[in-house]
């Protein structure tokens, strides 16, 4: 029987694509490494579980991509698949880690390398549920002598160019923004047919001023028992309107905003 290729990614190669050999030979270049840090949860009836993991190692591989092109060389880690997704557990599929194994889980990888000889690292957040976790985290790694830890949320910044590139009126989660990422990534796991239109995320009515989640650059954190109490298909918003070049834009916002972080805090 001939098993189908379910898809294919572009490079460049992140830590576990690579040989023990290549990466001692990116450490006699460079002492920086750059993790996605996701989750494997629902994203309503059209995108796969594993998209925060996309979205975050398809981020990573860009902007790996675009320092090389500046002639900067630094290595992208090994993607995290697992996240806290404590209230998307109502849907199946879904797999959390308690915020304590979550931590443990960053400590251990980014030990690893400190071993290695990296020893500025930074941790992407795909997943908004890990920016507790990755906050502790990086304050505690950091602490070590010689180590730097870089924690960048690039959503509050993606959101406030959503206007700008989204056709509907918002991008929440499996909504038209992570459905563009993903169709940029690996369309073919992407079902638009099943694409379903989810409530508004942030509910309806006035919103005080900076009232949204810290996740997104604002002042509350009123964490919900359950997704499902919120949407029943676990998604928010209208996705049927994505498309991978609105996707690329998103990403080229991302890369853009993520180097530059970068560049300033490393001096690079």
């Amino acid at each position: 029987m001939k098993r189908e290729v379910i898809y294919s990614v572009r490079g460049p190669r992140l830590l576990p694509e690579m040989t023990s050999a290549e990466i001692g030979e990116e450490l006699k270049h460079t002492d920086i490494i750059i993790f996605p840090v996701a989750s494997t949860e629902v994203h309503g009836s059209h995108l796969p579980l594993a998209a925060d993991t996309i979205q975050g190692t398809e981020a990573v591989r860009r902007i790996v991509a675009k320092f090389a092109s500046e002639g900067i060389r630094v290595v992208g880690g090994l993607p995290i698949p697992l996240g806290v997704s404590l209230r998307e557990m109502d849907f199946p599929g879904t797999i959390s880690l308690m915020p304590d194994t979550m931590m443990a889980v960053i400590r251990d990888v980014c030990n690893s390398v400190i071993k290695h000889g990296f020893r500025r690292i930074v941790l992407v957040m795909s997943h908004d549920g890990n920016l507790g976790t990755l906050y502790s985290a990086a304050e505690e790694i950091s602490k070590q002598p010689g180590v730097r830890v870089l924690l960048i949320n690039w959503l509050p910044f993606l959101r406030s160019k959503y206007t700008e590139v989204l056709k509907s009126k918002s991008g929440g989660h499996a909504g038209e923004g992570e459905t563009a990422r993903v169709l940029a990534a690996i369309p073919e796991l992407v079902h638009l047919d099943r694409a379903q239109v989810g409530p508004e995320e942030g509910g309806s009515g006035p919103q005080l001023e900076t009232d949204m989640s810290i996740h997104f650059g604002g002042g509350t954190f009123d964490p919900a028992r359950g997704l499902r109490d919120l949407t029943p298909i676990g998604s928010f918003g209208d996705p049927r309107g994505a498309t991978a070049e609105t996707g690329d834009k998103c990403y080229g916002i991302i890369e853009d905003w993520a180097c530059a972080v970068i560049r300033r805090h490393f001096a690079l």
